[in-house]
């Protein structure tokens, strides 16, 4: 017979390996402590977890062992409707089984993170229907004063919003409560991710002595490329006779689930870009152009040393040193590690950084907003004014009075 008592008394001994029946349960970034029980399962066979929370590891470990034991007795035949209608059980049976098939990998992660950080934690354990409205406002309001981007809180209510739709669909819920949510601008935008004229000097004056590092950085500031576009960059994309770049590809980071939904496995691959509208023919500026020519001069040079056809149309811009698909967390760890060597490791640079430099700088010069929504890869040019438009500085507006004063005054001349 399965003893309660004898599994809750493991915990105590301050052991991290888990006890019998003690579930998943580990230790959260706040301190706090979290573990899942598989209570029952769903109509398609998936099975429906149910998250508990506590300050200490003993705490969690005896609530995941009071809900093993009940599961454990009646073979998930007899768990309280209530349990079932739990929004952590709903959410991550809709995630798994409904939503998993229809996106991409990488954004299954995101939404996974987003229920696992933020979701869970506030309403795992209450009834769908007991949260309204106002619950779910008051949440987003701690997001926006929490310093969460703009972008990234809109995230969270594009992945609440589909779930509410699928809930309404299915009757749990009369209504969709998060259409009625309003995100408050809290002035983290795009430019506060963009490097600033300093960094920029910093870095570009550091990549001079970076035969690797130069390329692939200028590139992304000067072409607003994504990190996985740049990686799935073949020899055959570019033309630096016309100097233009084709975006056809991107890397992607395929992750599989086993049915409770933990991670079993990463790869790197190569798929379609982020959208239809990512793929695009550009012409590049004489700095990219010289940056490639440079890199394309040092790989004939490896050629000669190791064998290896670096250059080649089918190769990789920027494979590795063995000729392979470079990787998003590898490209992630030469930046970290350049950024330390010249003291900007703890100013919140990251790869996608460059991207919203590029963004940045063009509008500033007025630039037409359609060009720069094309060179991103953006669908719509709303997107790009979505999030760059407020980057206009006054001084771009004082220039615009001045072309008005100029077109009136050479109206009267003539």
């Amino acid at each position: 017979m399965y003893n309660l008592s004898k599994e809750i008394n493991k915990t105590k001994k301050g052991s991290r390996r888990r006890g019998n029946k003690e579930g998943t349960i580990y230790q959260r970034k706040n301190g706090d402590w979290c573990g899942h029980v598989t209570i029952c399962r769903s109509d398609t066979g998936k099975p429906l977890r149910k998250t508990l929370y506590g300050k200490t590891r003993q705490e969690v470990a005896s609530k995941v062992a009071l809900l093993s034991s009940e599961v454990f007795a009646t073979d998930y035949t007899n768990i309280s409707e209530s349990a079932i209608r739990e929004f952590g059980v709903l959410f991550e049976n809709w995630l798994i089984t409904f939503k998993a098939p229809t996106i991409k990998s990488q954004t299954l992660e995101r939404y996974r993170n987003f229920a696992k950080n933020h979701f869970i934690p506030a309403f795992g354990e209450m009834n769908i229907k007991d949260i309204n409205l106002i619950r779910f406002q008051r949440f987003f309001n701690e997001k926006t004063h929490g310093g969460y981007a703009v972008q990234t809180i809109k995230h969270m209510k594009q992945a609440l919003g589909q779930f509410y739709k699928y809930a309404v669909k299915q009757k749990l819920v009369n209504c969709n409560p998060i259409e009625d949510v309003k995100i408050r601008d809290n002035g983290r935008h795009a430019e506060q991710m963009a490097l600033t004229l300093q960094q920029r000097e910093i870095i570009f004056r550091a990549l001079e002595q970076d035969i690797l590092l130069k390329p692939i950085l200028l590139i992304f500031t000067f072409t607003g490329l994504r990190p996985q576009e740049l990686i799935a960059l073949r020899w055959k994309n570019i033309s630096l006779e016309a100097h233009t770049i084709s975006v056809t590809a991107a890397s992607n980071r395929e992750i599989t689930y086993d049915d409770n939904g933990k991670v079993i496995g990463r790869r790197e691959i190569i798929g379609t870009t982020k959208i239809a509208g990512s793929i695009r023919k550009f012409p590049v500026s004489d700095i990219v152009i010289e940056c490639l020519r440079e890199w394309y001069e040092y790989q004939e040079e490896q050629e000669q040393k190791t064998g290896i056809q670096f250059t080649e149309s089918e190769r990789f811009v920027f494979s590795s040193q063995k000729g392979t698909m470079r990787t998003y967390p590898g490209l992630r760890s030469l930046l970290r590690r350049f950024l330390k060597r010249i003291g900007l490791d703890n100013e919140g640079i990251s790869l996608y950084t460059f991207r919203h430099t590029f963004a940045t700088m063009l509008p500033e010069r007025r630039e037409n907003p359609k060009i720069v929504s094309t060179l991103m890869g953006h669908s719509k040019v709303l997107t790009t004014l979505s999030i760059y438009s407020h980057i206009i500085s006054d001084a771009v507006y004082e220039d615009t009075t001045k072309t008005l004063d100029t077109i009136y005054t050479e109206t009267m001349q003539k």
